[in-house]
Order: C-alpha cells, then sequence, then structure tokens
C-alpha cells in the first residue's frame, strides 16, 4: 500500500511523456514524442491502427562485433556440400554449363530466401518458432518444424565430422594405413586385391561395413570414441551461446580457405591438372536440355544455403537491430557461390593428376602385353603403338582386344576423358579417390593431415550451426526453465545415444536414409510453407518491416522472388517425389566378396523409417494451425479498455508501447516484458488494464528475461 500511494504522489512531470494518465496520453504531442529514442526509431504514434514492434535486445544475448556474425553465416553456408558436391554436380552436368542453371537458381530461390530468413530473425529478435507465428499464428508449426529437422540433420552430420575425425587421427603416421593393402601370413587380404587400399581401408577398417542395411552386426569402437569426441567437441562451442560459438567461427570460417589455396598452388604444379581443369571447364551446352541439370541445380542452392533449418532465423536474432542485413546476406551468398567455384577448381587440379597417374599406368600394363606379345623390351613399344592398336578394337565378350596377325591380345585402351568421368562424389569423393590421389604426393600424411583438418573445420562449422537453431528454439519456449548449458548437454547427449545406430556395421546406410529423407524432402516442405507464410503474412508488410529497421525498402527484384517462391519450392518437391517413384532410390551395399559396392533397393523398414522422418518434420505445421483455429474464440475477445488486439498474444497496439518500456514486470497471467533499463517501484506508470501497477499483479522480476510469443 505504500508503494501504491509513493506512485500516486509523484508528479506527472516528472515520468516521460508516455508514462502519463491516459487523457493525457490521448493528447499527446509529436514534438514531445520525437525526444523518446524509441519512438524515433519506430516512428510511431498513438493513433497508429499497424503492429508496433518494440525493438529490444535478444534475451539471449548478442554478437561481440558483427564481422561475428558475417563469419558465422560463412562457416554455416559453406560445408562440406561445396567440397564434394558442388564439382561432381559440374562434371556431371556439362562442365561450365552448369553455371548457368546454378546462378539462375542462386537469384531466384537462393538469396531471396536467404534474406526472408534473415531479416525475419533480425527484425524480430526471436528464435523460429516466435518469428513464423507473428507471421501467422496458423504457421506457428514452421519453427518446430526447423528445431526438428535440424536436430535430424545434426544426427547424421555429425557422424560425416566423426569420420574425418578418425581419419585425420590416423594421418598422423609415417606410412598412410591406407596405403597397401594388409599381409595376412604372407598372402595379401583378398577382400583388397579385390578392390584397392584405400577402397578397402574405408569399407573394412574405418566401417566395417556389412553387405546390406538389414544385417547391423556390432558396434565399431573406434568410432564410437569419435563420435563421443565430436558431441563434446560440439558442446563445448555451444554451451555459452554466441559467447563461445561466436569466437569459434574465427577458426572454422578461415582455416578452410587458407588449405584449399594450399591445395590450390599444389595441384597447379602436378602434372595432369590442366587436364582437370579443361575437363571441368569445358561446356557441353546440349546438357541444359536436361530437365535433371536444372533439379540438381536448384536442390544444390537450396541445401547449400540452408534454407529451413532455423539457424539462419537464430543466427539473425543475435544480430543488431538495425544492422544491415541485405549487405550482410549478399556478401555471404556470393562468398557461398565463389567457393564452390573455388573448390571445383582445386578438386580438379587434384583429380586430373589421379586421372593422368593412372592413364599412364594403363599405358605401361598394355605396353608390356604387347611387348610380351612381340618377345621384344618395353623400350621399344612407345605409347603411339598402344594409341594405334586400339584404334580399330574388337568387341568379343565385352573385352577390348586388338588384332594383331590373326591373334588377339587384351588391352584395356584406357581413355583420359573417361578416367575423369569416374570421379566419385561425397565419402567416396573425401576417402576413397582423393586419399589414392594423395598417396601419389610428396609426404602423403602431411597433405592428409591438413586435408582432413579442412573437412573438420568446415564439418564443425556448420554443424555449431545447425544444433544452435535446436537449442536457440528451445530457449525461447517458456515452459522449459533450464539454463542453456543444461539445455545443450541434454541436446548433445540425446543426439550421441541415438547416433549410436550409425557407428554399427551398417551405420553408413542408415545415413543415407536419414540424409534422402529427414534432409531432402523434408526440408523443401518447410521451405514451402515458410514461402506461405511470408504470403499471409503480407509481402508489403514484411517490407515496412525491414524498413523499420532503417534498411532501404525492397525493389521489385525482392518482391517477385518472394512471390515466385511458393511456386519453385513446390515444384522442387513434385520433382524429387516424382524422381523417386521413377527411380526408387538405392544405397549401395559392400559385398566383400566381390570387392565392391553393388546398388541395392533399400527394405520396407528403411522406407517406413524414411516416411516417420518426413513426418516428425512437417507435421509440426496442421497441428500448430489447428491448436490456432480451436483456441481462437478466446484469443479474439476484446480487452477491458476496449481495444481489440491485434496481435496473437492478445495485447493491443498501445498496450505493447505503454508496457513495453517498463522492465522485469509481469502482468496478472505471468507474461514478462523485458527492457534494458531497471525501474524502481517509485518510477511504476499508470497503466491500463490488463497492465496493473506494483505491489498488486505486477511482480519485480530479478532474473531470466523472456520474450512473448515464443511459444505456443
Amino acid at each position: 500500500m505504500m508503494g501504491r500511494k509513493k506512485e500516486k504522489e509523484l508528479p506527472l512531470q516528472s515520468l516521460p511523456p508516455k508514462h502519463k494518465s491516459r487523457a493525457e496520453d490521448n493528447d499527446y504531442k509529436e514534438s514531445e514524442a520525437n525526444d523518446d529514442p524509441a519512438v524515433q526509431q519506430l516512428n510511431i504514434s498513438d493513433e497508429s491502427t499497424e503492429e508496433v514492434v518494440i525493438p529490444h535486445t535478444n534475451p539471449l544475448g548478442q554478437w561481440g562485433n558483427q564481422i561475428q556474425f558475417v563469419l558465422s553465416l560463412v562457416a554455416a553456408s559453406v560445408g562440406l556440400g561445396n567440397i564434394w558436391r558442388f564439382p561432381y554436380l559440374c562434371q556431371q552436368h556439362g562442365g561450365g554449363v552448369f553455371l548457368i542453371p546454378y546462378t539462375l537458381m542462386l537469384f531466384l530461390e537462393g538469396i531471396p530466401m536467404f534474406y526472408l530468413e534473415v531479416a525475419a530473425g533480425q527484425r524480430r529478435q526471436k528464435g523460429p518458432i516466435g518469428v513464423w507465428k507473428e507471421k501467422s499464428p496458423y504457421m506457428a508449426g514452421i519453427g518446430i518444424g526447423n528445431c526438428v529437422v535440424s536436430f535430424i540433420i545434426g544426427l547424421y552430420y555429425n557422424v560425416i565430422i566423426t569420420w574425418c575425425l578418425f581419419y585425420f587421427g590416423n594421418s598422423f603416421q609415417a606410412e598412410l594405413p591406407w596405403a597397401k593393402c594388409p599381409v595376412d601370413n604372407g598372402t595379401v587380404v583378398k577382400e583388397c586385391e579385390l578392390s584397392d587400399s584405400t577402397t578397402y581401408f574405408w569399407h573394412r577398417e574405418a566401417l566395417n561395413a556389412s553387405p546390406s542395411i538389414e544385417e547391423p552386426g556390432v558396434m565399431n569402437w573406434k568410432m564410437t570414441l569419435c563420435l563421443f569426441s565430436t558431441w563434446v567437441v560440439c558442446y563445448l562451442c555451444l554451451c555459452r551461446g554466441i559467447k563461445s560459438a561466436g569466437k569459434v567461427v574465427y577458426v572454422v570460417s578461415i582455416v578452410p580457405y587458407v588449405i584449399l589455396t594450399i591445395f590450390l598452388v599444389r595441384g597447379l604444379m602436378l602434372p595432369g591438372a590442366s587436364s582437370g581443369l579443361a575437363h571441368i571447364l569445358t561446356p557441353k551446352w546440349e546438357k541444359l536440355g536436361d530437365p535433371q541439370v536444372w533439379l540438381d541445380a536448384a536442390t544444390q542452392i537450396f541445401f547449400s544455403f540452408g534454407v529451413a533449418f532455423g539457424y539462419l532465423v537464430a543466427f539473425a536474432s543475435y544480430s543488431r537491430h538495425n544492422n544491415d542485413c541485405r549487405r550482410d546476406v549478399l556478401l555471404v551468398s556470393f562468398t557461398n557461390y565463389a567457393t564452390s567455384i573455388f573448390a571445383s577448381v582445386v578438386i580438379f587440379c587434384v583429380l586430373g593428376f589421379k586421372a593422368h597417374t593412372n592413364f599412364n599406368d594403363c599405358l605401361m600394363r598394355d605396353r608390356l602385353v604387347i611387348a610380351d606379345y612381340w618377345g621384344s623390351n618395353i623400350s621399344s613399344v612407345n605409347d603411339s603403338v598402344v594409341f594405334e592398336m586400339c584404334n580399330n578394337p574388337t568387341d568379343t565378350n565385352n573385352t577390348i582386344v586388338s588384332v594383331i596377325n590373326g591373334s588377339s591380345l587384351n588391352l584395356e585402351c584406357c581413355q583420359l576423358t573417361k578416367l575423369l568421368d569416374t570421379s566419385a562424389q561425397g565419402t567416396g569423393l573425401a576417402f576413397i579417390v582423393f586419399t589414392q590421389a594423395m598417396l601419389e604426393f610428396p609426404a602423403p600424411p602431411f597433405w592428409s593431415v591438413i586435408f582432413f583438418l579442412m573437412l573438420l573445420t568446415l564439418g564443425v562449422g556448420s554443424q555449431i550451426a545447425i544444433i544452435e537453431g535446436v537449442i536457440t528454439t528451445l530457449c525461447h519456449i517458456k515452459a522449459i526453465r533450464l539454463r542453456r548449458e543444461i539445455i545443450t548437454g541434454i541436446v548433445c547427449g540425446l543426439s550421441f545415444l541415438i547416433c549410436l545406430i550409425f557407428v554399427t556395421q551398417a551405420g553408413e546406410y542408415w545415413v543415407k536414409v536419414f540424409d534422402a529423407y529427414g534432409g531432402s524432402l523434408s526440408l523443401m516442405i518447410i521451405a514451402f510453407f515458410e514461402a506461405i507464410a511470408l504470403w499471409i503474412y503480407g509481402i508489403d508488410k514484411f517490407s515496412k518491416d525491414i524498413e523499420a529497421m532503417g534498411q532501404k525498402k525492397p525493389n521489385l527484384y525482392w518482391i517477385i522472388t518472394w512471390r515466385l517462391a511458393p511456386f519453385l519450392m513446390f515444384a522442387m518437391f513434385a520433382a524429387s517425389i516424382v524422381g523417386q517413384i521413377i527411380n526408387p532410390d538405392k544405397y549401395s551395399a559392400w559385398r566383400a566378396d566381390k570387392g565392391e559396392s553393388v546398388k541395392v533397393e533399400y527394405p520396407v523398414l528403411a522406407r517406413l523409417v524414411g516416411s516417420f522422418l518426413v513426418i516428425i518434420v512437417t507435421i509440426w505445421v496442421p497441428v500448430a494451425a489447428l491448436f490456432h483455429a480451436f483456441s481462437r474464440p478466446r484469443r479474439n475477445l476484446q480487452n477491458e479498455d476496449g481495444a481489440v488486439p491485434d496481435d496473437d498474444s492478445g495485447h493491443s497496439s498501445n498496450e505493447a508501447r505503454r508496457a513495453a518500456r517498463f522492465p522485469y514486470w509481469r502482468r496478472s497471467d505471468g507474461d514478462t516484458l523485458p527492457n534494458n533499463k531497471e525501474m524502481t517501484d517509485s518510477a511504476a506508470p499508470d497503466l491500463p488494464p490488463p497492465w496493473s501497477a506494483p505491489n498488486t499483479a505486477f511482480e519485480k522480476q530479478p532474473g531470466r528475461q523472456t520474450t512473448r510469443g515464443d511459444a505456443l
């Protein structure tokens, strides 16, 4: 009661203009409003009927500086796909011609969706749930979908980092363990003899692969230890939020470029590098008519930019409210684009060298065959003789032969272009093809160490972003009242337990299932709903939100691409479904008795698990929409002062403007209003219902600040 009297005796002149009585507040003059910095920034007035969002700092913290924010986006978007996926697509889809659909999709799909998520997160200063709920209460499930899909992708992505860590640790040896086939009792192991040393080491020593996904076998204890180590590193990078992650990005975003540059300088000096570059850059114009080329270009852009993962929104929510996010988006987008091309040049310099070496070895074997047939020394048989004999081969039982005086010689007749066409992607490129190429380098262990160090830094940078999207979402849910360190520990611990399925003998096969279903189809569906949410919210309204952050209004390019976004997302999803119906997904099962991988269709169990992953990601969108639809009558009730709520939290615009100025104050219903300046009880305003004065329904909150609208 004493606090109440003291508040009533406080002269009105001592309060800021917006803290005066309700009658005087209606006569509030524009000249007095301009003295308030928050009002100046928003340029609002009491007569405004538009939704007003009071800018405030994300209660979970802010980036130490803007460089950390940009580097975090670079580390998140530039990942393993730029190294082992994009070069393969260029090589398979017409070399330099692939850049045409890739660049077009960059401007139609990649940059607009990238800008949408970053701008939305920075504007609202909230996690994915809060951001998409404010776009439309019916679309709050998008934020949950972002969280779930990031969790699923983080599971198998960390396993890939585990494989890189295993190879990185084995690189610290005088002779690399995959340099030679093992010998058992004086005899080369048959499985290795049927394949080669690098392929054998990957499938047997690293994975201990089973013949099918239905035979899980036993756990690989070496990989289990590496898996545990990677999740510990992930926890240490994220336990303190952006305070710890912001320091890590300096390393994981810069080191890969240093190592790529070292490989480029070394690769350009290798014999055959020019052949590799010519192969990747030579355009094959007829490929532009292939629909698969355009689909792969759109898909690569989609995954490379991290659209629908949720971490773009999370990272942007830690940025300053008036940061020029458009500049950052364009900078990161073109950095990602240039990195893909840069990586392709490096990769094909090395692969050109490998093809050149294999081609010379093939010529030598053919020269030996011809020399034995002639009964002469190999020096008398030059390369031109081999080329001449291979120019007119006959095909007998699918074996290339060369006819000489009525006799036939089994010659390999290798071609350099065919050797370059057999380049692999993904794990095959990193753990088999590239490791084999580095064996021909001087000091192979050194090159192996820095190569897998590059993959580790690329993987850790993306993994930090992926799991941060999960943790930020959980930290913004009011029902979860745990410290960030505990939430991070629970997420990492649970992830480690689930990931144990990936360190069994069938682990690699399950990684492909999670990637094909949980990390592909699910993302496309979530991205489609994001584009729809923008339509519901209003592109013009979103443009005004961007202007409110002190940026230029989006021009016609952004408006058109945002309007086209739902159609592009739906086309990608439909094309993927049709492609799977025509050509069902298969996985490569390792056959030890043949020393090779065989394409096998997924069993029913694997398809059921894949379908469950898609459902568990996308079901939250309709569930959240139904929840809001059935609870809508209660939400639409008028407030006691007659003002109709204009946001889904039930607060009118005028109430939000008044109440959001006061820190650590809680409504009678438990809602908390954050701010940066602490006020005393004596400075309490005369607020309209449902906001009450101190010592009644309000209580001062000394602890954690939270924001409204982040929980369902």
